[in-house]
C-alpha cells in the first residue's frame, strides 16, 4: 500500500474525527501518539487495566517512545482512548499511522519531507538490495518509509535531534515493521560515531534552511574543523555547503547523497569559492531546481535539489523542474508523475535540462541554478557594461524612520525626500513628502538633474531620471543607486529605456541576488551589458521614451481628475 498522504486522506479524517472528544486533542500533533494508543489497544492480544499499562505496551521497551507517549497523554483517561479504539477499524488506523503525522500548516515541512520530494529523492537514490542508507536530520521518517517500501532488505538508518520526532518515526517503523533504526543523536556527533569509519552507499538530508556556518553548533571535532575553515576554500559562508559536505564526506566512493538547499546558495557570490571547489573536484553530479511552494506554508523560498557523488568531473547535469507541480490551497504538491518526468530530464537535454561543461560553470560563477544556467542568451547591439558608462555611484541616504519621522513637515520648504513608492511608471511623483532642514552632511545623496535612478532591493526594479526643479532639492532614500552616467557617451534617458524594456528587466532580473528579497549588488549591476546605440540613435529612443512618459502623465492626471469629477457627480447633478 502507499504510504502517501492524499491516497488516505479519507482515514485521517475518519481518525481526527474520533479524536475530538479526547481533552488533549488540541492540534494534529497530538493526533498521531492518540492514534497509536488506539491502535494498540485495537491489535493486543488483551485489554490494558491502566493508560500506564497501555504506555508500555505501546512503547515496547523504547524508553524514548515511552515518555513521548507520556508527555502528550497526561490529561488522557484510558476510556477515551477504548472508545476511540470502537469506533475506528484497524485499517485506518494503520493508515493513518503509516503516513506518519498529518499536519498542515507551517509545522508540515519541519516535521517531515514532502511526499513527492522523498518519492523524487527514492527514484534518484535507487536503493538496492543489502545498501546502507543514511538519512541525517530523518524527522518523521517519509523519505526511510519510503525506501523500506520499495525495498526491504535495505539497511537504513535515520538520524534526528528531535526526540518528538524519532519517537514518530519509531511508532511508524513499528506498525509498518521496516525494521529502520532512528537515533536521537546530532548528525555530526553520529558521523564521527558511525560513519566516518563505515561510509553509506546512500545519503539524503533536508537539512535546516537559513543559517549561516558560523551559527552550527556542536561538540563534534568533525564540526570544529568546518567552522575553522577548510584548508580547500575556507569557511562556507551558508550552512548549506557544510551540511552537503558532511553528506558527500558519508558515503562510499561509488555512492551517492542527496540535499535540499536553498537556492541562494546554489548561485549566490558569498559561496561561489566552495562551489567552484565542489564541482571542480567532480562531487556535484547534478542539481535541480524544485517548484517553489513544495514547502508552502512551513516555507516559500526557492529550494534545489543537489545530487552529490565522486568522479564528476566533465561537469553537472542541471534541471529547471519549476513548471511542474500541481498548486493546491496550501501551497505545491510534487506527483510521482512528476518525479518521473524530473528523472527522465535528468537522463537526457531539452529545453529544461542541459548538462553544463566545468568551463560553462566557470564563466557564470560556478551557479547550481539551472533557471539561469538555462536562459537564452540575450544578444545586444555593441554590448557595453553600465560600469564603463559610470562617472559615479553611490546610495541614497540611510535614514531611520524615526529620523524621517523629526524632519518631515507640512510645509513646503523646497527640500523634498523620495521614496521608493514615489515613483511610478518610469516618473517621480511631483507630490513627494518635505523635510523642515537638510543636515550639511546629507547634501551629498541629493539629486541632480539627469541622475539615473534604479531602485536597489525588490523586483522588478524601479527605473528613472531625476528631474529637479530650479531652486528645489530632492534628497534619495537609502533604497536607490544614484548613478551619474557619462553623456558624452550615452543619453541618460537612453538607459532608462533600455532598463524598462523586456530584456533590461530580465538583465537586472539575472543580475540579482537573493531569493527572499531579490537585491541588486553593485558587482552585478555595474556588469550589465548596454547596447551603446550611435549618437542619433539614442536621442531618437531617449526622445520616443520622454513623449510616452509625459503622454502618461497627462493621463494619469485625466484619471485624478475623472476620479474627483465621479466623487463630486451626485452632489453637483442633484
Amino acid at each position: 500500500m502507499s504510504y502517501a498522504i492524499k491516497s488516505n486522506r479519507e482515514a485521517a479524517w475518519r481518525v481526527s474525527s474520533a479524536l475530538r472528544d479526547i481533552s488533549v486533542f488540541m492540534s494534529q500533533e497530538h493526533a498521531y501518539p492518540c492514534a497509536y494508543l488506539a491502535y494498540t489497544i485495537k491489535v493486543g492480544d488483551s485489554a490494558p487495566g491502566t493508560l500506564d499499562e497501555l504506555i508500555d505496551m505501546a512503547s515496547n521497551d523504547d524508553s524514548l517512545v515511552r515518555e513521548f507517549l507520556k508527555g502528550v497523554v497526561v490529561n488522557i483517561e484510558l476510556e477515551q482512548l477504548v472508545a476511540a479504539a470502537t469506533k475506528l477499524s484497524e485499517e485506518n488506523l494503520k493508515a493513518y499511522l503509516l503516513d506518519g503525522p498529518v499536519i498542515e500548516g507551517r509545522a508540515g515541512g519541519d516535521i517531515a519531507t514532502p511526499d513527492g520530494l522523498a518519492s523524487l529523492a527514492a527514484m534518484i537514490l535507487g536503493v538496492q538490495e543489502g545498501e546502507r542508507v543514511i538519512d541525517f536530520g530523518s524527522g518523521a521518517g517519509n523519505l526511510l518509509e519510503r525506501i523500506a517500501q520499495d525495498c526491504s532488505a535495505a539497511r537504513c538508518v535515520g538520524v534526528e535531534l528531535n526526540s518528538s520526532r524519532v519517537a514518530i518515526a519509531r511508532i511508524r517503523s513499528n506498525v509498518s515493521a521496516s525494521g529502520i533504526a532512528y537515533e536521537h543523536d546530532d548528525m555530526f556527533s553520529y558521523y564521527e560515531l558511525a560513519v566516518a569509519g563505515n561510509k553509506a552507499d546512500k545519503a539524503f538530508s533536508n537539512y535546516p534552511w537559513g543559517m549561516r556556518a558560523k551559527q552550527l553548533q556542536g561538540k563534534s571535532e568533525y564540526l570544529k574543523k568546518v567552522l575553522k575553515g577548510m584548508s580547500e576554500y575556507g569557511r562556507p559562508n551558508s550552512a548549506d555547503w557544510v551540511f552537503n559536505r558532511l553528506l558527500l564526506d558519508s558515503i562510499k566512493e561509488d555512492g551517492v547523497a542527496i540535499g535540499i538547499m536553498t537556492n541562494g546558495s546554489a548561485f549566490n557570490g558569498a559561496d561561489a569559492r566552495v562551489r567552484k571547489y565542489f564541482i571542480e573536484n567532480g562531487w556535484v553530479r547534478a542539481a535541480i531546481s524544485l517548484p517553489k511552494g513544495i514547502f508552502f506554508p512551513w516555507a516559500n523560498i526557492g529550494t534545489t535539489l543537489v545530487v552529490l557523488s565522486y568522479g564528476n568531473t566533465e561537469g553537472v547535469r542541471l534541471v529547471d523542474a519549476t513548471d511542474l507541480g500541481t498548486k493546491e490551497r496550501r501551497g505545491m504538491t510534487l506527483t510521482d508523475e512528476d518525479a518521473r518526468v524530473i528523472v527522465e530530464r535528468l537522463n537526457s537535454d531539452s529545453d529544461r535540462s542541459a548538462f553544463a561543461s566545468i568551463d560553462k560553470l566557470a564563466k557564470r560563477d560556478f551557479t547550481l541554478s539551472s533557471a539561469r544556467f538555462l536562459e537564452k542568451e540575450i544578444e545586444l547591439n555593441n554590448p557595453v557594461a553600465l560600469g564603463d558608462l559610470m562617472l559615479d555611484i553611490t546610495r541614497g541616504a540611510g535614514l531611520r524612520a524615526s529620523e524621517l519621522d523629526k524632519l518631515t513637515c507640512a510645509e513646503d520648504t523646497g527640500i523634498h525626500y523620495l521614496n521608493l513608492a514615489n515613483i511610478v511608471d518610469g516618473s517621480i511623483d511631483d507630490d513627494l513628502p518635505c523635510l523642515k532642514e537638510l543636515d550639511s552632511k546629507l547634501e551629498k545623496y541629493c539629486l541632480e538633474t539627469g541622475d539615473l535612478l534604479l531602485s536597489k532591493n525588490g523586483a522588478p526594479y524601479k527605473v528613472t531620471i531625476a528631474e529637479v526643479p530650479e531652486g528645489q532639492k530632492i534628497l534619495a532614500n537609502g533604497n536607490l543607486y544614484i548613478i551619474k552616467l557619462d553623456t558624452e557617451k550615452v543619453d541618460p534617458y537612453f538607459v532608462a529605456a533600455f532598463l524598462n524594456s523586456t530584456d533590461g528587466k530580465e538583465l537586472l532580473a539575472r543580475a540579482s541576488r537573493g531569493t527572499t528579497i531579490p537585491n541588486l549588488p553593485l558587482k552585478e549591476l555595474q556588469s550589465i551589458r548596454i547596447p551603446l546605440e550611435n549618437r542619433e540613435k539614442q536621442a531618437h529612443i531617449a526622445a520616443v521614451f520622454q513623449a510616452k512618459l509625459d503622454e502618461i502623465g497627462v493621463l494619469k492626471l485625466r484619471l485624478s481628475r475623472a476620479r474627483k469629477e465621479l466623487v463630486d457627480l451626485f452632489d453637483e447633478e442633484a
